[in-house]
């Protein structure tokens, strides 16, 4: 059996850092607003291989109305805001593209557990995610979605679930975009622990997360100080010599990353995932296309025996185990 190894979680350590323009130009709207823009951006700019979420087009010209229109009429200021964001030094390169690609990502998972034939699908954190109404198998017809709001860094996912129709003796598909991260580290070890004693076997469970490394400041990534400014943004921060130390600031700061095991750790990911789901990405050395300080990874629910020993190494070890089975895709043997 292939296993998937993570280091604890780690508080993100104060910093104080420049959070640039990338900072600016997203402090004043939510995360998940911020991701219906960079989740449009590339197709908006007519470039290929463009994730299908043809929904968030939906989500954001209702939402902001003001700001589609720019992006829809007025490309030169799209492309000026795009190079600002994404500006080696003032932005987080790649970002759009990371976008593109982990939605591609989580999308075909959906995909592939439906042709597997699991027919339930938790999406935790679900923001606009719209796969309940785009993917599904021909003539297969999908039930109304029940939405649940949760806390996880306050609650179960078992008491989350409840009253809401969740079959546990159905193998299911649980994916969870854009979350780990943001969660304290209890709260990622129990979601973890609670996927291994809630979902039938065979039930998968697809993730990203944050490098613990980059987290902790022991390895420099591009764009990273950036990202981790945009996510933050609040009354507890100060202005000195025009930097800005960053105690709590949007309320989303970095908490948690993971550590992978060295076979698992692909140090080409980024490149591999622009080959297969962004090949018209030139790939040049010194440039980065992609944002090189997240990972994709794909778990499957093995019998409650191996399951039951797997979370007591989670529970009680420094570099620990997720319940994991076969990992089958390719996906889950690489890190970005």
């Amino acid at each position: 059996m292939a296993e998937v190894h993570a280091g604890s979680v780690a508080k993100a350590p104060r910093r104080k850092a420049n959070g640039g323009m990338l900072g600016f130009l997203t402090k004043f709207m939510p995360t998940n607003y911020n991701m219906l823009i960079f989740r449009t951006m590339n197709r908006d700019m007519h470039h290929p291989n463009t994730n299908k979420d043809d929904v968030a087009f939906l989500f954001r010209n209702k939402l902001m109305p003001v700001r589609s229109c720019v992006n829809r009429y007025l490309p030169a200021c799209l492309s000026a805001y795009k190079r600002v964001t994404e500006h080696p030094k003032h932005g987080s390169p790649g970002t759009a593209n990371y976008i593109d690609a982990r939605t591609t990502w989580f999308d075909q998972a959906v995909e592939g557990a439906t042709k597997l034939g699991l027919s339930q699908v938790v999406v935790i954190a679900a923001g606009f995610d719209s796969r309940a109404y785009r993917l599904h198998a021909s003539g297969m017809q999908y039930p109304r979605p029940v939405f649940v709001g949760a806390d996880l860094s306050k609650c179960t996912l078992q008491d989350a679930l409840q009253g809401t129709g969740f079959d546990a003796a159905k193998p299911s598909l649980f994916i969870c975009e854009g979350l780990v991260y943001y969660l304290p580290e209890e709260a990622v070890e129990q979601l973890v622990a609670n996927f291994a004693g809630l979902a039938a076997p065979a039930s998968l469970f697809y993730f990203d997360f944050l490098h613990l490394d980059v987290l902790e400041g022991r390895t420099q990534a591009v764009g990273y100080a950036n990202t981790a400014k945009a996510s933050l943004h609040g009354i507890n921060s100060y202005v000195s010599n025009m930097n800005i130390f960053v105690v709590d600031i949007k309320g989303e700061p970095f908490l948690s990353g993971i550590d992978p095991s060295p076979e698992f750790l692909s140090k080409k990911f980024a490149q591999d995932i622009m080959a297969r789901l962004l090949p018209h990405l030139p790939q040049e050395v010194g440039k980065t296309q992609i944002l090189p300080f997240y990972s994709f990874a794909a778990v499957q629910r093995d019998s409650p025996a191996q399951d039951a020993a797997n979370s007591a190494n989670l529970a009680g070890t420094h570099h620990d185990t997720l319940p994991t089975g076969g990992l089958g895709a390719e996906h889950a043997r690489h890190s970005i």
